[in-house]
């Protein structure tokens, strides 16, 4: 499999769904090797690579750093860069946090694919797994095994009758993944919008830009009817880009996780690779 980029430079401008900030976000080719993210926002900005080294925090999304700038809920952006199966990529953002769009990866991808895809003649890096692995926090498991084909499965529960269980597996392409992954929609409980509000959070939540779940309906129809357990595979495959690599055949069954134990277990993934 050889690194992939775009041919052309491409602007999507909207606002942050936490910050609720603007942002003109454009993406650009690359050939040096990653994703990377710069804040022109910022004089004499550094890149912040795309690394699960480089996670600051992941309080209701995926923040990175390089030890002075910072980019905020950078998972959608990435789960379309791993979707897609692009490894180089300069991102260029005039503020915090990516345009939040629809809420989807969709509208990423959607630009990518109009910017048009370049073959580089490098070899990508591939992570393969060369045994099984697991990782547990609690209620929360990983487990990876090596298959023919790359397919993750995901087990959501929340205690609501509306979603209290939801469960996908998605077997990776490119195809699949435009129609079946990116356009599900990130989600959050009626409950919590003042816990959120309170630090800081969902400034930018917007009637077309989320799903409420409220007792007896949701804000918005549902794109899917497990719309919920698709997004967490979308946020999974954003935080799993964080290797640093294209996620070689194998079968991942996630129960439960998030954004923290995402990157953990990608951290974990690396591990394996290196012994």
């Amino acid at each position: 499999m050889k690194r992939k980029t775009i041919i052309k430079p491409i602007t999507i401008k909207g606002i942050g769904l936490h910050t609720g900030e603007p942002c003109s976000m454009t993406f650009k080719p690359s050939k040096e090797g990653g994703i990377k993210f710069l804040r022109t926002d910022i004089k004499e900005a550094e890149p912040i690579f795309a690394l699960a080294k480089n996670v600051s925090s992941t309080m209701r999304g995926t923040n990175l750093t390089n030890g002075k700038e910072q980019v905020h809920t950078v998972e959608h952006v990435l789960s379309a860069a791993n979707g897609l199966g692009i490894t180089d990529l300069l991102v260029e953002m005039d503020g915090p946090e990516p345009p939040i769009m629809d809420g989807s990866s969709l509208p990423y991808a959607q630009a990518l694919a109009e910017a048009g895809f370049f073959e580089l003649q490098q070899e990508a890096s591939v992570l393969k797994l060369n045994k099984d692995i697991e990782y547990k926090e609690g209620d929360i498991s990983y487990t990876a095994k090596p298959a023919d084909k790359l397919s993750i499965t995901f087990l959501y529960l929340r205690n609501h009758p509306l979603v209290n269980r939801q469960e996908y597996t998605f077997e990776y392409s490119e195809e699949g993944y435009l129609k079946e992954i990116a356009p599900a929609r990130t989600f959050g409980f009626e409950e919590e919008i003042a816990f959120l509000q309170a630090n800081g959070l969902a400034k930018g939540g917007r009637i077309d830009n989320c799903v409420v779940i409220k007792k007896d309906g949701f804000s918005v129809p549902l794109r899917f009817r497990d719309e919920m357990v698709r997004h967490k595979i979308l946020d999974l495959l954003g935080d799993l880009k964080l290797t640093g690599k294209i996620l070689g055949p194998m079968s991942l069954v996630c129960h439960c996780g998030g954004h923290k134990t995402n990157v953990e277990f990608a951290k974990m993934l690396l591990k394996q690779c290196e012994e």
